[in-house]
């Protein structure tokens, strides 16, 4: 699904390119509606869905009041009249050609289909076990969004996917991760990997990152390492080069979406990173135990195979060289150096470094999100450092002095090779 912001600069880029005649007036039309057609706006789409959500509570709520005065055997039959009806509206939409009232119906009976189990669990007496509960609701969301091709389906069985997952792992205090959460995922990843929607990529990529987050135990309850933090590290860097393949190679639109939130990861790891380095009764050395290994390597793999096979260089080397200095930080604080002023100048350094790197990658991509990432992870390191100084003031203003030097290097530099590279051929040679 195309964003408001790329069709405002593919509009711009039109109206442009047909001014300085490279494009035809027809031609420029004809994309404009096949954007429009791809990407448009289902207002009646999602006002369908809320009116159904609205009467699907009215019903709710009456059944509600009276739900006393029912017998068991009406209650079931209305609960499976209710979830029948739905899916066989649904299903008729769809054959009539009405995708979005399809969706909608769809939904709508898989919500009723998780209500029923709550309720048919409260008539019975059943035991107390909301993560079967929520297991059941997957798998019938993901036969609904199979059969109907229905997305609200879809994003309810990633839901529901997502509570049994953590609800089985809090039971176990997080002694036991549940592998066969896989069992249900791949087929849902599969299914998404199909559509065109966006809030359906997001919470594929968004359960992985999950049931990734489980993997170290209870760090909820139990007490906090700072392992965690090279981990989530290591993921972070891991979604971002998976999201900047996807842009450079135009692959799956569902993998884009692993760009925003590694980088949203990154910028929090990094800032956490150099608070501590900073503080006094933070700053202290540590080990790396086997999850870190098993992170790096994965994380090394992925932004090493995004580097060789990328298209634009320009835009990928710069990303994989910010994304290899991030996993640099952690290191440093195995080594023991964090308690000295040099291991603080190195880490401060190689933040600031990461934040011109994302932001050099955005300019030459001319992806916004990057650019915007590497400036916010820039100015909230710049607040970092002046809130807590390297060592005295004198050092840290000899730390900006020289880091300031740098940039203003590098940035003529720069200036002059774009200037070489955009003069024609003939008058390079």
């Amino acid at each position: 699904m195309l964003t408001g912001s790329y069709r405002k600069r593919l509009d711009a880029d039109l109206t442009r390119w047909t001014a300085e005649g490279l494009l035809g007036a027809d031609a420029a039309s004809a994309i404009r509606r096949s954007v429009a057609t791809e990407g448009g706006f289902r207002l009646p789409a999602l006002l369908g869905l809320f009116g159904g959500l609205l009467i699907a509570s009215s019903v709710a709520a009456f059944v509600a009041a009276n739900w006393e005065a029912i017998p068991r055997l009406v209650k079931l039959a209305m609960i499976v009249i209710s979830v029948v009806a739905a899916l066989g509206i649904a299903a008729r939409l769809e054959r009539k050609g009405s995708p979005s009232g399809s969706d909608a119906a769809a939904t709508c009976g898989v919500l009723i289909f998780g209500a029923g189990i709550a309720l048919i669990g409260q008539m019975y007496h059943l035991p107390a076990d909301w993560p079967a509960g929520a297991l059941l609701v997957a798998l019938g969301a993901l036969v609904v969004a199979f059969l109907l091709r229905s997305n609200g389906a879809l994003a309810v069985a990633l839901v529901a996917l997502c509570a049994w997952s953590g609800g089985r792992w809090q039971e176990s205090q997080g002694a036991s991760l549940d592998v066969a959460f896989f069992l249900l995922y791949l087929p849902a990843f599969w299914l998404a990997l199909s559509r065109s929607n966006r809030l359906v990529h997001h919470l594929a990529v968004l359960a992985l990152g999950l049931w990734l987050a489980l993997v170290p135990g209870d760090w909820i309850n139990g007490r906090f390492d700072y392992g965690l933090l090279a981990y989530g590290l290591a993921v972070s860097a891991a979604y971002v080069a998976l999201g900047g393949w996807a842009l450079d190679r135009g692959g799956p639109a569902l993998l884009t979406c692993c760009l925003p939130w590694g980088l949203l990861g990154l910028l929090i790891v990094l800032d956490v990173e150099l608070i501590r380095i900073l503080d006094a009764r933070e700053s202290r050395a540590g080990t790396a135990i086997w999850l870190n290994y098993v992170a790096y390597a994965v994380a090394v793999a992925v932004i090493l195979g995004f580097a060789a096979l990328a298209r634009e260089k320009r835009f990928a080397w710069p990303l994989a060289v910010g994304l290899v200095l991030a996993l640099l930080v952690p290191p440093v604080f195995w080594s023991g150096g964090v308690v000295g002023l040099p291991g603080k100048v190195v880490v401060a350094s190689l933040v600031l470094s990461v934040a011109i790197a994302l932001v050099v990658a955005g300019v030459t991509g001319g992806v916004r999100r990057l650019t915007l990432a590497g400036s916010g992870l820039f100015g909230i390191a710049i607040l970092i450092l002046l809130w807590q100084t390297i060592g005295t003031l004198l050092d840290q203003s000899l730390f900006f002095l020289v880091a300031g030097a740098v940039l203003l290097a590098l940035a003529s530099g720069a200036r002059r090779l774009f200037a070489r590279l955009s003069r024609p051929a003939g008058e390079v040679a």
